[in-house]
Formats: structure tokens, sequence, C-alpha cells
């Protein structure tokens, strides 16, 4: 239960970049909060599979890990797809890694490392949990 209260504290630690500006023409005239990371298809999916790994007990632990891996992995994937998408519909009509890179905050920059962060965090936690040693009961039943 320990494991995962911390690596669900992990991940909703590094989904509070999202809730600043990360993309835009400029700061103040035009801002797109980093939510439409979590609010696109890859990010809904990517945090309800992390819920689903991380909290619902499976026969087979394995399956809960690579479900809860899917979590942070989804949102750096939901983040780049965004990076490169978000302005085509409504200012440049073009995909291209020019206006991408021109349209990105700082911001946007600061939560994808946190998100990757998170990513190597996750293996980390759960493998360090994992190997801790339980102390066995003190009752001589």
């Amino acid at each position: 239960m320990k494991k995962k209260t911390i690596i669900s504290a992990a991940f909703i630690i590094s989904l509070l970049p999202m809730l600043l500006d990360q993309y835009g023409g400029r700061k103040g005239v035009q801002e797109v909060s980093g939510l439409i990371n979590l609010f696109c298809p890859i990010g809904l999916v990517a945090v309800v599979l992390f819920i689903v790994g991380i909290w619902v007990p499976f026969k087979k632990p394995y399956i809960g890990k690579i479900l809860g891996a899917f979590g942070p992995l989804g949102i750096v994937a939901a983040e780049i797809y965004k990076f490169f998408t978000w302005h085509v519909l409504t200012i440049t009509g073009e995909v291209s890694l020019r206006h991408s890179i021109r349209f990105a905050f700082p911001e946007f920059y600061i939560g994808l490392a946190v998100s990757l962060a998170m990513v190597v965090a996750y293996f980390v936690i759960d493998k360090k949990l994992d190997t801790v040693p339980v102390p066995e009961s003190e009752d001589p039943v």
C-alpha cells in the first residue's frame, strides 16, 4: 500500500506543470494551458491506465506494473503529440517543428522534463520498494 501511495503521489506531482501555460503565440496575448495534454485522448487513456495498473489488484502482478508504466509513458507521448499539433487548426495549418518550437513556452520543456523524470522514477520506485524487506510478524502464533 505504501508503494502505491508513493507512486501515485509522484505521478500527481509530475502532472502539476500541466497547470501552467505551455503554448501560445506570446505571453499575455495568446496562451494555452498544458491541460490540453491531459485532455487529449492519449493523456486521458494514460491516466486511466496508470490508475488501473496501480490500484486494481491483478492475479499476475506484472500486468499491473505494465499498465502502470503506460501512465507516465503515455503522458510523455501526449505532450509530444500536442507539442507538434496544438497549433495546426488554430494558427498555422501545418505540422512543423519550427512552429512547434516557436510556439512552446519554457513551461512546456519543464513539464516534459518532469514527465520524463516520472518515467524513470516509476521504475526506480517500483524496483526499490519491491526489494525492501518486510519485517516478519512478532506474534508467536
